[in-house]
């Protein structure tokens, strides 16, 4: 990381000054201790060349408010993090203050109405260990690393999706710290209009929300996954069996299908094979309930496609939240794009050819579908657009700096290859920084711009960063 310029560290320390009543951490530019803190914002390894002046890890809400406050006062900009999971690593910018939310983690739990105030900073594991002594679950992330701050902001693809439906639609209500420092109560009655922004809008939201009131659910108590790994070259004959499947599924059942190098499994990964791994999970409450739920894979002939199997394995949520093998290796993550889409047959079917014959530099790189994951595209309660009934996202991984560049490529095929199927996309897990176009992609137009005029309505002098752009493309 370049030094940072005599200007740079007069404006941090004059910041730092100013926020002398905080009682997190204060981190200024020119301290020895800010290349560390620098580096720990975003869990990527490779860091886009982007520094703020001052990073403030907030205790507590007044923290944040005071922070805001006072860049509100000043002419500051403010970016805020939950816990720096999203791959646009948005939460990096020049200037300005760094917000980080991460230790605000509390959570309270009302067993009786199925609801729970939480934190931003909580992750779906430690969540679910909570809600877990009261027989309740929250659709949280596929992963347990995942925090739920920035997760529900920008949506929230997670357990169980084709049930619960996206996870920001079981928001009930939020405390959220505008641009003049005010907290202010979000609900259905107060602010309605917040609501629907909060629900969906992503690291482009005008304010800090440092609590949540959400909707539970009853946990399923017999859970089960069934898993096959079929190879490549029968991957046309297996998309016409999860066409079938996904016609005929219940809702209680999930599909994901991963596309990369994964068999066998003890091999090292340039020595694996280009597989297809599809998983059918069950939420059932009863044996006799999973067998049901099953039937539509048990008729189909996924199994004798496939050289690997493991059927009818119960699975408890607390291993439904160990990172899978795809999200250990995450952090070498470049990019990453997504899609809705209505064909998921035939956009596999092309991306794993390309997938196939033009292997990215890491053979660690990959592609994702959720299979019949969707049943609700737009509703009026939420900004959220998801514009079509299967979801699919795609992973360019880094071995060494040296293969960002190419990923790049790779990826710039990609999303024009995939273009023709596209029904917008999911905030979360897009690159504006390369592809800025698809911010507004992810919303109806309509929403986009009555997203905008929010903006304008609650953020006027423009404390809190927007959306990140092209002129932020580069790396460290």
């Amino acid at each position: 990381m370049q030094a940072s310029s005599a200007l740079a560290q007069t404006l941090s320390t004059s910041l730092a000054n100013g926020l002398s009543r905080i009682t997190g951490n204060i981190i200024r530019r020119g301290d020895d201790s800010y290349p560390s803190w620098w580096a720990g914002m975003t869990w990527y390894i490779f860091k886009p060349k982007r520094y703020p002046d001052v990073i403030v890890r907030a205790k507590s809400s007044e923290d944040a408010a005071e922070t805001i406050r006072y860049a509100h006062q000043n002419e500051d900009r403010v970016a805020v993090r939950s816990t720096g999971h999203n791959p646009a690593r948005a939460v990096l910018r020049d200037g300005g203050i760094l917000l980080d939310l991460s230790q605000l983690r509390d959570v309270e739990i009302d067993a009786e109405n199925r609801t729970a105030w939480i934190q931003p900073g909580i992750r779906a594991n430690e969540l679910y260990q909570r809600t877990a002594e009261h027989g309740l679950v929250f659709p949280a992330a596929h992963t347990g690393m995942v925090g739920l701050g920035g997760y529900l902001l920008g949506g929230g693809i997670g357990w169980n999706m084709p049930e619960y439906g996206i996870a920001c639609r079981s928001v009930l209500g939020a405390e959220v710290i505008l641009a003049d420092g005010n907290l202010t109560t979000v609900s259905e009655q107060n602010h309605p209009e917040l609501l629907w922004a909060i629900r969906g809008a992503g690291p482009g939201f005008f304010g800090a929300v440092v609590r949540y009131k959400i909707q539970l659910q009853e946990a399923h108590t017999a859970v089960e996954a069934s898993t096959y790994v079929i190879p490549i070259d029968r991957l046309d004959e297996a998309l016409e069996e999860f066409d079938r499947i996904g016609e005929a599924a219940d809702p209680r059942l999930e599909i994901l299908i991963k596309i990369g190098r994964f068999h066998p499994t003890e091999n090292p990964y340039p020595e694996r094979d280009i597989v297809c791994v599809v998983q059918f999970f069950a939420f059932a409450n009863s044996p006799e309930e999973a067998t049901r739920l099953l039937t539509p894979v048990a008729a189909s002939r996924v199994g004798e496609l496939s050289i690997h199997r493991r059927e009818r394995v119960p699975v408890t949520y607390r291993e439904l939240y160990i990172p899978p093998e795809t999200d250990q290796t995450s952090p070498a993550r470049t990019t990453v794009e997504n899609m809705w889409t209505e064909e998921p047959g035939e956009a596999l079917r092309k991306l794993a050819k390309k997938l196939v014959e033009q292997p990215p530099r890491s053979p660690r790189s990959f592609l994702l579908c959720g299979w019949s994951f969707n049943s609700t595209f737009e509703d009026s309660t939420s900004c959220v657009r998801t514009g079509g009934r299967h979801y699919m996202s795609w992973y360019m991984i880094a071995e060494q700096e040296a293969d960002i560049e190419p990923n790049y490529i790779w990826m710039d095929e990609a999303v024009a290859l995939m273009r023709p199927y596209s029904k917008g996309h999911y905030i979360n897990e897009i690159d504006p920084v390369r592809y800025p176009k698809h911010v507004a992609e992810c919303f109806a137009p309509d929403d986009w711009e009555r997203l905008r005029a929010l903006r304008v309505q609650y953020d006027p002098d423009r404390v809190f960063h927007d959306y990140i752009g092209p002129d932020a493309y580069a790396f460290e």
